[in-house]
């Protein structure tokens, strides 16, 4: 046996505080002590051997309670190396920088590729799964406390609310007509809503159902019915595809991971009506509005591409941003958040819709 791999070390017996110093060395699968009075092998897959850290002592425990302790810390270091009885990878890679900064990496990168991609298609899987209930009493408290907070009764008599919701209603049916059969039905019966806003020009859709219209809309577009119903058809297509409800949900599972993290979660749920109302929806769900909205205007018997009118007279009014924006300056309406979504590009969708003009044939029906 070489001195070279003989260490002093401290020896503690585990009854009482008195360091005895011996000599270690490994012998034939076992850790060997030595001293004045004291003679012992230890296995050496029973010793369970401290982390090694820049400043912390250097210790060894044993089952029984005895303890063996560095005089030499540098020293203690080389005996475990030289027997490969050093610190593991985990605890080498966490005390180099460049592992942490590459773990770190990693661990955004997940979070970001979590967040992007798997807050959404977790949504996709659990939005069926909610009762239509849940849909139902969600959808009516979001209305009820944008009512309370930034809507306000429409100025429309009940003559003309009654014709549009006669013919909206006319469009409805037949825009939804086999709709059953598709994988996309809708899960609740539409409701027509109108309201006077600060919002503008604008309509949103809520889980229940509902689709709430604002007298200003139905200004811009009171002579270009078969826009409207374009408008109307986008509208349908959050609420088939339960987009509000699938925003709800990924805004939950955010939560719940957040509470994981951060603390308590006890109060998302509770707050879902207001979460409903500022939840912008994402580019793809807009664009999955849009192509419901071609498919309902086709069965409408109406040209995609008449959405262009609703586009030019968006922007002749000085007001666009998602449907429509908000006078410059009122922060109020700056919060309902599910009118202002983050549509894609304004070129990008005139250009799905008029491609969606698959029969030239269609008629414009407010042309001569």
């Amino acid at each position: 046996m070489s001195p070279s791999h003989q260490l002093s070390v401290a020896y503690f017996d585990g009854l009482t505080a008195r360091a005895q110093p011996v000599l270690m060395w490994v012998e034939r699968g076992m850790l060997q002590l030595s001293g004045p009075g004291l003679i012992r092998q230890v296995p050496l897959n029973k010793v369970q051997w401290s982390e090694r850290t820049r400043h912390g002592a250097r210790l060894a425990h044993f089952t029984d309670g005895g303890t063996i302790q560095a005089v030499n810390p540098a020293d203690w270091d080389s005996w475990l190396d030289h027997h490969d009885l050093g610190a593991p990878l985990s605890t080498r890679a966490h005390q180099s920088w460049r592992w942490t900064m590459l773990a770190t990496t990693v661990l955004l990168m997940v979070a970001v590729m979590g967040y992007w991609w798997g807050l959404p298609l977790a949504a996709r899987f659990v939005a069926p799964l909610i009762p239509q209930a849940v849909s139902q009493q969600v959808g009516r408290a979001t209305l009820r406390a944008m009512d309370e907070q930034w809507l306000k009764p429409s100025q429309l008599s009940q003559q003309e609310q009654a014709r549009w919701r006669a013919s909206l209603s006319k469009a409805i049916a037949q825009g939804l007509d086999g709709a059953s059969a598709d994988t996309s039905a809708t899960p609740q019966p539409i409701q027509l809503q109108f309201r006077q806003a600060r919002i503008g020009p604008n309509a949103f859709a809520l889980p229940d159902g509902s689709i709430v219209i604002t007298d200003e809309l139905i200004g811009l577009l009171h002579d270009r019915e078969d826009v409207l119903i374009g408008v109307l058809g986008h509208e349908i297509g959050h609420v088939t595809g339960r987009h509000g409800l699938r925003g709800l949900i990924q805004a939950g599972l955010l939560g719940a991971i957040g509470s994981v993290t951060f603390g308590d979660f006890s109060t998302v749920l509770a707050s879902a009506p207001i979460l409903m109302g500022q939840l912008a929806y994402s580019r793809d769900l807009e664009r999955e509005a849009d192509d419901a909205a071609i498919v309902f205007m086709h069965r409408n018997h109406i040209r995609p591409s008449v959405m262009s009118v609703f586009f030019q007279r968006i922007k002749d009014k000085g007001q666009h941003k998602g449907h429509a924006a908000p006078p410059a300056g009122d922060d109020t309406d700056k919060r309902i958040g599910i009118a202002f979504s983050s549509h894609p590009a304004d070129a990008e969708r005139l250009a799905h819709f008029t491609s969606a003009d698959i029969d030239k044939g269609l008629e414009d029906p407010t042309q001569p």
